[in-house]
């Protein structure tokens, strides 16, 4: 597949030979249930990866990358992208949830409820095409957290939902390498206008807080009125190359709400 709306034009192959991932993962969790209905979990997580797979950075279709694959032969000095492997990866990280029906509140409170959970992730890659650091595995948030307070009483079922994920690592771009046949290491330093930080940098994911809600009231029988407002503070979504003053793209959803009236014919009445 070729774009020719670039220029240069993007060129985009398989790789027959890539080879599967494979992972070793160690887990450990720890759950507490609470009283009246509850529950409190922690975990720690750790993976050794071999031959992780993602997009390659794209490479110039040199006269070399020609002769290896002549297929490329009608697209000199464009850019190439295909999957390739790496060497090795690491992940590891932490998550805590807390759950719980807050029944033991006086009066109308006893209707709360909350569920919360926060998750870190660390990680590191080698075998990125020429790059020599071990930049973060691909789409793999550091930080990430839930928030939702409840309420279930009577004919009354409400949720509210704020949730967060950190910018990450959407796609490899930067590069601090370049081929050199004359290099004992067939590769020699490349200086990158204001670093991995620029906008040389790999493409980023901006982060992302949403805020959504949702009621539902049992009027009569199995007549239910539903009420829910998705991204109810106008999150943007896109994404940036090293660092978020150099966008490179933006989109715009606002937000979205939602009335329904439901009526089942099975329902009980309570």
């Amino acid at each position: 597949m070729f774009d020719t709306t670039n220029t240069p034009v993007s060129v985009s192959i398989g790789n027959p030979n890539l080879k599967p991932t494979h992972a070793n993962s160690y887990d450990v969790l720890f759950e507490q249930y609470l009283k009246p209905l509850g529950v409190l979990q922690a975990g720690f997580f750790y993976k050794q990866i071999s031959d992780p797979i993602y997009e390659s950075v794209g490479q110039v279709i040199t006269p070399q990358v020609i002769q290896q694959n002549p297929l490329l032969s009608p697209f000199p000095n464009e850019v190439l992208y295909q999957p390739v492997n790496g060497t090795n990866a690491h992940l590891y990280g932490f998550e805590i949830a807390y759950q719980q029906h807050l029944a033991f509140l006086p009066g109308l409170l006893n209707g709360f409820g909350l569920s919360a959970n926060y998750g870190y992730t660390n990680s590191d890659t080698a075998g990125v095409a020429l790059r020599g650091d071990r930049p973060a595995l691909q789409r793999q948030a550091p930080n990430t957290f839930n928030f939702s307070p409840t309420y279930d009483k009577g004919h009354l079922s409400a949720r509210l939902g704020l949730s967060y994920n950190g910018p990450y690592i959407w796609s490899y771009v930067y590069q601090n390498l370049q081929a050199d046949p004359t290099s004992p290491t067939g590769v020699s330093q490349l200086t990158v206008p204001l670093g991995i930080k620029g906008p040389g940098g790999d493409t980023y994911l901006y982060q992302h807080t949403q805020v959504d809600a949702q009621a539902s009231f049992r009027m009569y029988r199995g007549l239910q009125l539903t009420v829910a407002g998705l991204n109810l503070t106008n999150e943007v979504f896109g994404f940036y190359n090293g660092s978020p003053q150099y966008p490179i793209q933006r989109e715009y959803y606002k937000p979205s709400y939602e009335f329904r009236l439901r009526y089942s014919l099975t329902a009980e009445d309570k």
